[in-house]
């Protein structure tokens, strides 16, 4: 990762004292380990990682509905904030970035991002109005010095050709989808049964968890994690000297990430309103809490991710890279495809419907968010990684914003216009994004160093 952004040394709160071949517990993230020689480091950032996800989802899962019904909030202007203030925190992750380079030890910027955040759920957990302000700005400082803490050690532990490092976007992806979920499941069920200020206390408390990973105590380790293993790398085969056309396949991802954004946040906020309304939740007499739809995606991603993980270099080889985000701008326009019908009922659907939809929204989340972020490092020219990062998150930004205003629109259009927009969108971009990044120009990916 570019120095301008990120520090160049690997965070000592991801140092481990435990040896690579030591008993460690029998985990899809050890056994994953174990078969692809991840660096030691790797282990405390996939669980921090978790923590964060956990108390982050607790809160995702619940947003709308927290807005509306706690805080007085209409449909409209809860989707409409909640995508301003999600595209605000991907934002803060340039100036994050910055000011981690600043400090010149990026476990600061672990410790100082996680108790920002804890300082903010529980600010969220308190009844006032007042605190909800408060408890958004913290969570937008704290987001905007993790998410670039994370991606950067990603980059220190992976240096440039090394084979691995869609894997470990990949595996990464999976910790934090395995949070996701359980944050969601809790969430719903706390929400329903003993309120609002009880379920964002519980976030406060798994994040502390994750603040314990990063605190800088930890910083007496940082001698002790083994050095990085150099991957040998003839320059001329390195793919950013090799492709002709990186700012084409950058603007492509940025493009890529900006419409599956978009779409995730009618997957997190129009989406979960449209289930609580349309959506028959009953089920052999329990009722099923609107949030846990929200932890249906993260338990799909659990059981594929470890699929993708072992074709990843086979199908990647036949296939490539960018046909692959492609299918998956395909898969999101799928998302909103299959609820086309259920326009031609006025009474409530079965919840199948609902999660054929999110199925879909699966496949393009794994197809696309490890997958481009991995493609972007390795296209990008050397010495504009971090820039091209910037830009990455940038497009999240533009998204999780646009998807505020189209959120609005299923309070003022027909519900069967909005699915057809949603659905023409990803297909569009699905186009472009094909030409942008043709195959040929992308061969180097697939050379091994």
């Amino acid at each position: 990762m570019n120095a301008l952004l990120f520090p160049s040394d690997t965070p000592s709160f991801c140092a481990s004292k435990q040896p690579p071949n030591s008993a460690a517990p029998n985990t899809a993230l050890t056994s994953h380990v174990k078969e692809y020689n991840h660096p030691p480091p790797f282990y405390r950032l996939c669980w921090a990682v978790l923590c964060e996800r956990w108390a982050a989802f607790m809160l995702t899962s619940t947003a709308a509905l927290m807005l509306c019904d706690r805080f007085g909030f209409s449909p409209a202007q809860s989707l409409r904030w909640l995508g301003i203030a999600s595209a605000a925190n991907y934002v803060g992750s340039l100036p994050g970035g910055y000011v981690l380079d600043r400090l010149g030890d990026s476990h600061r910027g672990f410790a100082i991002g996680s108790l920002l955040l804890l300082l903010g759920y529980v600010a969220l957990s308190l009844p006032s109005a007042s605190a909800l302000y408060v408890a958004f700005g913290l969570l937008l400082a704290g987001h905007s010095l993790f998410k670039p803490s994370t991606q950067g050690t990603l980059a220190t532990l992976y240096p440039t050709g090394n084979p691995y490092i869609e894997r470990a976007h990949v595996m990464v992806h999976f910790m934090a989808n395995l949070g996701a979920a359980c944050g969601s499941l809790l969430a719903g069920a706390l929400a329903k049964y003993v309120g609002w200020n009880v379920t964002y206390g519980c976030a406060a408390l798994v994040m502390s968890v994750s603040g314990f990973l990063a605190w800088p105590s930890q910083h007496k380790d940082r001698n002790s994690a083994p050095p990085r293993e150099q991957v040998p790398m003839n320059p001329q085969s390195d793919p950013r000297h090799t492709t002709p056309r990186s700012l084409q396949i950058i603007v492509g991802l940025c493009l890529a990430m900006f419409l599956f954004t978009l779409c995730t946040g009618q997957a997190e906020g129009a989406l979960l309103l449209w289930s609580r309304d349309r959506i028959d939740r009953v089920i052999l007499g329990f009722e099923i809490p609107v949030a846990w739809f929200l932890a249906f995606p993260s338990i799909l991603v659990l059981l594929l991710a470890p699929i993708q993980i072992a074709l990843l270099l086979r199908i990647k080889q036949r296939i490539g890279t960018a046909q692959l985000i492609s299918g998956g701008l395909i898969a999101a326009a799928l998302c909103f495809a299959v609820l086309l019908p259920t326009t031609l009922w006025v009474e409530r659907v079965g919840v199948a419907w609902i999660a054929g939809a999110l199925f879909f929204f699966v496949l393009a989340e794994l197809l696309i968010a490890p997958l481009g972020l991995a493609l972007l490092q390795r296209s990008a020219p050397l010495g504009f990684i971090g820039i091209a990062t910037g830009f990455w998150y940038g497009a999240s930004a533009l998204g999780y914003l646009a998807s505020g205003e189209v959120g609005t629109l299923w309070s003022g259009w027909p519900t069967r216009n909005v699915l057809l927009f949603l659905t023409a969108l990803p297909v569009g971009g699905a186009v472009i994004f094909s030409w942008l990044t043709p195959k040929r120009s992308l061969r180097s990916e697939t050379t091994a160093p």
